[in-house]
Order: structure tokens, then sequence, then C-alpha cells
């Protein structure tokens, strides 16, 4: 045993806010191979862990407070199962690395209580992570209906529900995606979990200086995105075009557009999007669309996000960058699974709790060794990382390089291990999703708003402003997103 005791990995596991958390990974292969100790967090979900009734009756952000306290015990306890109270780093894979995320901007609500931290395939940074508390009021009026309970005063709602049978309370209530609120100002008693948007937690330096390790796999929701006849015959030109203007048109509802008087406006954020993803020289073919709509969910929902929190932690702690690209060679493991499909989301888990070791395939079908070397590697390095901050400092003989803001360096974790380059990493993605796309949709909706007056001077100023848009929209459409420069007319 380590002198100063074993180094302690707080993991908080994959699923969702709303009831569906599995516990179905063993960590055994990575406590006995890596001699760390592995510790998996519970806390209270969907309604119970998430409901707010948007006032100081109930703020909201429970769960995450259940995960606070977790870490609060590991800090008093872990000394006596010979782990080290001073080296403890919190993992979580998706909805688990949003609480991660959540956890390095809680303030006082987790100050000492971790040193290091690992996010995989998800980010706090995803615009579906975190909301506005005012979001939930329609579902508290679902709720007093569902149940028979008075809306107003929120204390009686209150009292109504604490009344209802909890097995009752969570499987008849209505559906709701219950999750992480901005709870600022709903509570005189207690200091907020999430005072304001991540993003503008992160922009306002609100980071805690810790290392960081984050990444996600090549092809997160491609299962997800392709089901039924995409899978096998690829995207058509009209479908491909409708899922691209279904994520425009929400963008734009999160921040009150207003399709009847603005749709001209929705119309040059696309123009935006298609130059970024739209297939040049044009093509029909339904493979190609396919992949670059996969191109465009991942690149807008987790490498962007993933790469904008690198960047910010990178100024202050070591931050450590990868993408993963190995499949299993295991066929058994990659049943079902299109010999074109890359890395899906959950598959680098596979080599992380080293499955090849201890999980049973059927028909007494065996691992591939490759599979389990892989597995060795992939351990090692996470252990190194919660271990020394320095993913390869033993045991493994593979160049890792530090991310920073001049030097943006991934580790693609195929069967190379080799850091990235230009071919395999471009970050003109990045920096579409991350400041040019939300320049063209803040400055849509601003001029959508400048739409609504009551006056009719305000009227004639409002027709004014809306040239004036359109004039200004034209040009952002105009610019290349990747390079600045002026686009031909």
């Amino acid at each position: 045993m380590p002198t100063d005791g074993y180094s302690v990995l707080v993991t908080f596991p994959t699923g969702d806010f709303d009831g569906d958390t599995p516990f179905t990974l063993n960590p055994f292969q990575m406590v006995f191979k890596q001699k760390i100790i592995v510790v998996t967090v519970g806390y209270r979900l969907g309604i119970f862990g998430f409901f707010t009734s948007v006032d100081g009756e109930a703020p909201g952000n429970f769960g995450l407070m259940d995960q606070s306290a977790a870490l609060l015990w590991v800090k008093r306890n872990i000394r006596l199962f010979n782990g080290n109270e001073e080296s403890v780093t919190i993992m979580g894979h998706g909805t688990g690395a949003i609480c991660v995320g959540l956890h390095l901007m809680s303030g006082e609500w987790t100050d000492d209580m971790f040193h290091k931290a690992i996010l995989m395939s998800g980010s706090v940074l995803m615009d579906s992570s975190v909301r506005p508390a005012k979001q939930y009021a329609s579902a508290l009026d679902e709720l007093a209906t569902a149940f028979g309970c008075f809306r107003r005063p929120t204390t009686k709602l209150m009292d109504c529900l604490r009344r209802v049978d909890a097995q009752i309370l969570a499987e008849n209530s209505p559906p709701i995606e219950w999750g992480p609120v901005i709870d600022r100002g709903l509570s005189n008693t207690t200091t907020p979990f999430i005072s304001d948007h991540p993003n503008m937690l992160v922009h306002q330096g609100k980071l805690r200086k810790v290392p960081l390790l984050i990444g996600h796999t090549d092809m997160e929701e491609v299962l997800e995105l392709t089901m039924g006849d995409v899978v096998e015959h690829g995207l058509g030109v009209e479908m491909f075009e409708t899922l691209l203007g279904d994520v425009v048109m929400n963008d734009l509802a999160e921040m009150d557009f207003n399709e009847t008087l603005c749709g001209g406006n929705m119309d040059i954020v696309m123009e935006a999007v298609h130059y970024q993803y739209k297939p040049y020289p044009p093509t029909t073919d339904p493979l190609a669309l396919r992949r670059k709509y996969i191109e465009f969910a991942t690149e807008r929902k987790y490498v962007a996000p993933t790469i904008e929190l690198a960047m910010h932690m990178s100024q202050q702690a070591d931050t450590y960058v990868y993408r993963f690209d190995i499949k299993p060679r295991t066929a058994v493991a990659l049943k079902d699974i299109p010999e074109w499909v890359g890395v899906p989301h959950n598959f680098e888990l596979i080599f992380l709790w080293g499955m090849p070791y201890w999980l049973a395939l059927a028909d007494q079908m065996q691992w591939d060794s490759a599979d389990k070397r892989v597995a060795d590697i992939v351990m090692t390095m996470w252990a190194n990382f919660a271990k020394f901050t320095n993913p390869t400092q033993v045991g493994v003989y593979i160049r890792w390089e530090k991310f920073t803001v001049t030097e943006p360096g991934v580790l693609i974790i195929d069967r190379s291990f080799n850091m990235s380059d230009h071919t395999t990493m471009s970050f003109g993605a990045v920096k579409f999703w991350n400041h040019y796309y939300p320049s063209v949709i803040n400055f849509a909706a601003q001029c959508c708003n400048a739409t609504f007056s009551g006056t009719a001077s305000a009227h004639l100023a409002s027709g004014v402003m809306i040239v004036l848009c359109a004039v200004l929209l034209q040009s952002f459409a105009y610019v290349h997103p990747r390079y600045q420069l002026v686009r031909p007319t």
C-alpha cells in the first residue's frame, strides 16, 4: 500500500437524470490491476432528485446535493478503507460527465473535496445540460392536475405531493424530463448550486483549478441517429435538410424566436449551417449525407463543448484530451453494429472497465487478446491520471501531450495511439459551433425580438431594424466561419 494510501476514483454513473442510471459496470479489474479505490455514487433521480417549484419551497438540484454529500463522506471516511483523501478524482460518463462538470463550478458545495476530474462522452456546456428553473413552470401545472392538488400557493402544492405515495408519484407522474436547473435566487437558506448557465460561469472563470482528462468517441450517438432504413440506405436530401432545420429551429426557439415574423432569419442561420455541413461538391449520395449528418450531430453536441471546456481548463491546470477510435475486435461484441459505424456512445467503457477480462460472452466465445491489451492500456492511463496527473507516467509507452490553447493536441486512441494532426482532428467545426454559430443565432434572435413593439413609432423603428437585421444577417452568412474570408455572391 502507498504510504499516503490508495488514490480514489469517485464515479457518477451514466444514464440520465430522469431515472435511468444503471449500475451494471464492475470496477473489479480496475481496482485489482491498478491498485486504486473506486467509489460509485448513487443519488436521487427524476422528480425526487430534480423537482423544482421555481421558488424557495423546492429550489431543485437535490440529486447534485446528494453527490456533494457523497464526496464529503469520502473526504471524511476514505482513510478507513486505506484511501488517500488528498488524492480524489471524480469521473463521469454521459450524464455522469455533466455532473462532474457541474462540480467543477459549484463553488463551496464541493470545496476541497476532489483534486482531479475526468469527463467522458458528455459536457456540461451542451445546451440542454442545464435549464432555467422557469422552464418547469408548466410542469408544475401538469403535476397539480395529475394528482388533484391545488397549484397555488406553492406550499399547498408541496403538501399535497408529499402525501402521495413515493412509488405512485414515480410511476404516475407526467412525462417530464427533470434535470439540473439554475437555482440562483430560488432560496434564501442555501447557496445556489448552479448560479448561472455553465457557459457563462466558464467564461467568467468560475472553474475549479484541477487537472482535467476529457474526451469523446468518434461517432457518439450514431446508433440513436441512424435507425430503421437509415442504417442500410442512408439519408435522402429532404430528410437531411429536415434534420438540420429541426436543430436550428430548436436553437432559435430557446431564444424566444417567433417563426411567424422571423422565418427569413431561420433561412440565414440555415445558410451558415449549410456552409459548414452541406457536402461540396453537391451530392445526393445518401451514404455521404448520412456521414455528414453524423459529423454535424457529433461535432455540435460533443466535440465543440469538449474542446471549449478544455480550452478554458488548460489555462489554469494540466489538461489532457482524447478521441476514442477503437472498436473491439471480438466479433460478438459488435453484434448488430454495421461495419461502417465508428465507435458509438458507451463503447469506450468496454475497455475502461476491463470487460474483456470479466464479461462472459454468449456461446462460450472468447475475447480477442487484442481487446485485452487495449483494456490494459486504457485502464493504466486513466489510473495514472488519478494517481500522478500524467496519464502516461508509468506502464505505457505512449506520447500524450498536454492540451494547451496554442497547442491543442488530442490523443487519438486507435491501434496506434498517436497525437492528432491536421488530418485527424479538424478544429474548423469547433470554431464554427463555439464562436461563429452562436453569433449568428444570437443576432437572429435579437432581430426577431426587435419586431415587437407597442407604439406606431416603435413599429416604424422596428421596420428599419428588420431591414438592418436582414442586411447584417446576410453579411453573417457570407463570411466563411473557418477562414473568415468573404464569400463571393
